[in-house]
């Protein structure tokens, strides 16, 4: 999944939780997989951002020597 198709996932949890058709028990319901949703979706974010910060040392010439790259690969 995409950072992009993530943000399309989180737009439509939002949308279901302010569903004003909802039954209570039906809120409930999706209140609790939105935060399942948002927990994952919080490590993908993290994930990407180490990736990202690791390309920026390898570009900067940075990489090479750090422990980064045993973590990410090459």
């Amino acid at each position: 999944m995409t950072l992009i198709e993530l943000q399309e996932v989180l737009g439509e949890r939002i949308n279901i939780l302010v569903d004003e058709n909802l039954s209570d028990g039906e809120r409930k319901q999706e209140a609790e997989l939105s935060k399942t949703v948002s927990s994952l979706a919080k490590q993908m974010i993290n994930n990407a951002d180490i990736v990202l910060r690791a390309d920026r040392l390898f570009a900067e010439g940075k990489g090479e020597k750090a422990k980064i790259k045993k973590m990410v690969g090459e």
